[in-house]
């Protein structure tokens, strides 16, 4: 077979029987030597609709009901097409679970909602990856921007002992009982950016695909068949995309190295302003959106996440912000979304808001308007 080419016919599915030795615990022993990158930050960061939105509109193609997805997500429905709009991850996790739920844990669910990620949906992620110089350095700007994604799955990249190249799938840290649809979700992402890359008929050269969860019934395969077009194996100690080695070194149609470094620069920008919602800063954050009125206090908030008053805000401090511009910024975000509704009263806006009045309102409004221009 030429080794740019896939198989056209119907790919073997192996298991556990047919297992290649790796470390101890079930996970491959990786030569420093021959890592190529890995992921490094957590997948607890704020992240866009985009990927919640696919979701819902793969439910309600299915006959799901929308509306019982975001049960429990307390994410508003309106925000939905606003394309800078961020959640946080354990609110995709709860329309994860209850999509998981609504279609009865089914294998192969994750995969094929996997294979509608597109490339356009990362925005600017989308298109340093489109003009990197080569595979290789789509891999390593791709893990460094991971956070930009919608992925659970921590990933690594390495060199393996056949000529081939290993991207790697760990998500021990996800929720046990969502864990199974993030890899899979992750995998068939993965794969659908590389063929978007390449657009082509066999012009990914994938080897093989291994899960590391066992598959009950052959018959559920179709799937997985359907969308990596590759020989699946179940039952492996480690989820793994397996390519030749080869393909690191191909140019993307779309390499254009100044564009590249635009596109650098600006998902840096974005990753480092994610990175302070996470952690103590998240929590915060997520408490306060949460709350009907937000006329708090750092010392009533503090007692509420049982922190002390002096812990919590060297916390955030530690994390490059205070509890004053997390307050500032989602009494902005709170705002922003009630002034959409014309039949919310000025004075109840005030109120939510934490405001004595209009008028506090307007102030606020006029400081978050320079703080955006400059």
């Amino acid at each position: 077979m030429d080794p740019g080419s896939v198989a056209d016919d119907v790919p073997p599915i192996t298991g556990p029987d047919t297992l290649r030795p790796h470390g101890a615990h079930g996970r491959a022993v990786v030569d420093s030597n021959r890592l190529i990158a890995a992921i490094t930050d957590s997948w607890d960061h704020p992240r866009t609709m985009v990927g919640v939105s696919i979701l819902l509109d793969w439910a309600a193609e299915h006959g799901l009901d929308r509306q019982a997805l975001l049960d429990g997500s307390h994410i508003d429905p309106t925000l939905l097409p606003d394309p800078v709009a961020l959640i946080e991850a354990h609110q995709e996790l709860t329309v994860i679970r209850n999509l998981v739920v609504a279609c009865c844990c089914r294998p192969g669910v994750g995969v094929e909602l996997g294979a509608r990620y597109h490339l356009t949906a990362y925005g600017h992620f989308g298109y340093l990856l489109a003009t990197c110089g080569s595979v290789r350095e789509t891999v390593e700007k791709g893990l460094r921007y991971a956070l930009l994604t919608f992925a659970f799955s921590t990933m690594t990249a390495r060199l393996g002992d056949d000529d081939d190249y290993v991207l790697a799938f760990e998500a021990d840290d996800v929720p046990a009982d969502v864990r199974r649809f993030a890899v899979e979700r992750d995998a068939a992402a993965t794969m659908q950016i590389q063929r978007e890359l390449f657009p082509g008929a066999g012009r990914v050269p994938l080897r093989e695909v291994r899960f590391a969860f066992p598959l009950d019934r052959t018959d559920d395969a179709a799937a997985y068949r359907a969308h990596f077009r590759a020989p699946v194996a179940f039952g492996r100690p480690r989820t793994e995309l397996v390519f030749d080695a080869a393909y690191l070194d191909r140019v993307p149609p779309m390499a254009n190295r100044h564009t590249a470094e635009l596109m650098t620069a600006e998902c840096e920008r974005i990753r480092a302003e994610r990175l302070h919602h996470t952690g103590v800063a998240a929590r915060v954050r997520a408490f306060l959106l949460d709350q009907t009125s937000l006329d708090l206090t750092l010392e009533t908030v503090a007692e509420r996440l049982h922190y002390a008053p002096r812990t919590l805000r060297r916390h955030l401090e530690s994390e490059g912000t205070t509890f004053r511009a997390v307050l500032d910024e989602v009494r902005r975000v709170v705002a922003e979304r009630l002034l959409q509704d014309p039949s919310v009263p000025r004075y109840e806006i005030a109120r939510r808001l934490g405001y004595q009045d209009w008028s506090s309102v307007t102030r606020a409004r006029r400081r978050w308007d320079v703080r955006t221009a400059t």
